[in-house]
């Protein structure tokens, strides 16, 4: 009995030394900071998007509940936040293109927006050139190196592709894509989408062609309960945030599963219903932990 005591209480003591990034990243990959509510920032709401800036070197921040967007430094200090003149109502998803302009996710309005804050010019998009079905909600958004932009509509099972001039440009189809979720576009082009109902990704070229679907419905390793945002890593690397699994799933570019990191707590480095994932240049992973109500940041 005194034995079964003792290591009751040894195991307790490990789990308050041992930091959190040894329990829960995957091989290689190590919980670097956090960012949570803080005198600067006041309370944060429900956070939904993020977007990394490579020529600023500037991470933003939806917080939908305060309609508000944040940005952050490369060391993740705050730096500012901004509405738009008050035009943000509930903004989801982001990014920003080479020339400093924003586009920001308004589901609840239909709409994506267009922010220039140097010219001080908010507008939405002209959906009017788009072939009309179902009402579209616009869902995440991407850009690509070339400052086209990517729209999730779900709705109508596609990606809807403007080009840099905002002028409706194409649609990539996706069959039987029910629960389109996450759009992403690498540095040649490929766009990667992601479907949470039927759990796969599906890899296109830069023409619409597809050249890879891969992901299976499984809770175990390799598997996806509920994925809802992908992420491409420089290297070819692609990460899948798995909100129950509370878990971030590692591909490599044929689709192989390789590991996983993470898990369910409100520790440091661990995550609670993720949400939203994105990867800079250096690597540096970035994670909206929504139900933790924080930013982390792995590497």
């Amino acid at each position: 009995m005194f034995r079964k005591i003792r290591f009751v209480v040894l195991f307790l003591i490990f789990l308050l030394i041992i930091p959190a990034t040894a329990l829960c990243a995957g091989k290689g990959i190590k919980h670097l900071t956090s960012i949570t509510r803080g005198s600067e920032i006041g309370r944060l709401g429900f956070l939904s998007g993020l977007f990394f800036d490579e020529n600023r070197k500037r991470l933003y921040v939806t917080d939908t509940t305060n309609k508000r967007i944040l940005a952050f430094d490369v060391d993740m200090k705050f730096v500012s936040e901004f509405n738009a003149g008050g035009a943000l109502e509930a903004p989801t998803f982001l990014v920003r293109n080479s020339k400093g302009q924003f586009f920001v996710a308004e589901p609840t309005k239909g709409s994506v927006l267009f922010i220039d804050i140097k010219q001080r010019a908010v507008k939405p998009i002209d959906f009017s050139a788009v072939p009309q079905a179902n009402i579209i909600h616009p869902g995440n958004i991407a850009v690509d190196s070339a400052d086209n932009l990517y729209i999730v509509d779900k709705a109508n099972q596609r990606i809807l592709i403007f080009d840099p001039d905002l002028r409706f440009h194409r649609q990539v189809l996706v069959k039987g894509g029910r629960g389109l979720s996450d759009v992403k576009v690498d540095s040649r082009g490929n766009i990667y989408i992601l479907d949470t109902i039927d759990r796969s990704i599906r890899v296109f070229d830069s023409q619409g062609n597809l050249l890879l679907t891969f992901g299976k419905r499984d809770k175990d390793k390799g598997g996806f309960d509920f994925p809802v945002s992908l992420a491409v890593h420089p290297k070819g690397l692609i990460f899948v945030v798995d909100k129950h699994k509370h878990k971030v799933l590692t591909f490599n570019k044929k689709g192989e599963f390789l590991i996983d990191f993470s898990e369910l707590g409100w520790r440091e480095g661990r995550l609670h219903y993720p949400s939203f994932i994105c990867v800079n240049k250096a690597g540096r992973i970035f994670i909206v932990d929504r139900g933790n109500s924080r930013i982390s940041v792995f590497e």
